[in-house]
């Protein structure tokens, strides 16, 4: 074969190798603008909120109304949000208010004294849908609670619990979304996490006693805060570490034989006490 030929088959191959990379290259290219193009962003506006008078109630449970037909997309994050605010004056009714953008689409209801909210999300998502895309993802679900009383049970894992500036006897959360507990004042606070990868934060806050299960908090940070009590039980190994600026007794109550707390104490001057019961 002359090397004429040689050089001339080597150019078609080189050209051939070129355009079926490009047409890989173009095709995944394409089918990932499809995918992102199939999403419809919606931002619902905060402005001109409604107040809803709550009947008097104990605990709180947060969820959405059941519904058949495929899920819509509902984006969580710090644009969708459970924001607790201090406490009303005694004998004052507890308020919840929400955009005016939520207002067919938020249900309240009493069970005993349980106090029912639920979103409707299958509505939302109707409202705003469009069928020139599969998927939205709707930003701004804010709710904005003064309750008479702090137990909350939170079944959403895209509504995160945001509860600061509390002074109340007792603050009970049991939450499938992040908690963020912030300059609080309280007896005892009682938080659990459902769900393993969201966050429990507890900052700046006075206690005399908080409870956390381990089990159920695997993400969790207290800092900045003055508790006299921490009482902290598990059935696995489990790790924490001791802040400088905080104060008081852990009492580690284990749930089996297995059960282990290892401590981190940071490079400051500690004095820790073991005591059997």
């Amino acid at each position: 074969m002359r090397l004429t030929t040689k050089i001339i088959i080597g150019i078609i191959l080189s050209i051939f190798s070129i355009a079926l990379l490009f047409i890989v290259c173009f095709s995944f290219t394409g089918r990932k603008n499809r995918n992102h193009s199939n999403v419809k962003i919606i931002h619902l506006p905060q402005e001109n909120q409604t107040g809803i008078e709550l009947p008097p109630f104990r605990t709180v449970i947060i969820d959405e109304e059941p519904y058949e037909s495929e899920e819509p997309h509902i984006t969580s994050g710090d644009n969708g949000s459970l924001y607790i605010h201090s406490i009303p004056e005694k004998n004052s009714p507890a308020m919840l208010f929400i955009p005016e953008s939520l207002k067919d689409c938020v249900s309240t209801g009493m069970t005993g004294d349980t106090l029912n909210i639920k979103l409707k999300l299958l509505d939302l998502h109707n409202k705003h849908k469009s069928d020139e895309y599969k998927h939205h993802a709707v930003f701004g679900i804010n709710l904005h609670f003064i309750p008479s009383e702090i137990d909350i049970i939170n079944k959403l894992r895209n509504l995160s619990i945001q509860i600061k500036n509390i002074e109340t006897d007792t603050v009970k959360v049991n939450s499938y979304g992040d908690v963020s507990i912030d300059s609080c004042n309280a007896d005892v606070i009682t938080p659990v996490i459902r769900t393993g990868y969201k966050k429990l934060t507890v900052k700046n806050c006075r206690a005399k006693k908080i409870n956390l299960d381990l089990d159920s908090n695997s993400h969790w940070n207290i800092e900045n805060c003055n508790i006299e009590e921490e009482n902290l039980t598990g059935s696995r190994n489990h790790d924490m570490i001791r802040h400088r600026n905080e104060s008081g007794k852990i009492n580690w109550l284990p749930k089996n034989r297995e059960a282990k707390l290892n401590i981190t104490v940071q490079g400051d001057t500690t004095q820790i006490s073991f005591n059997n019961p």
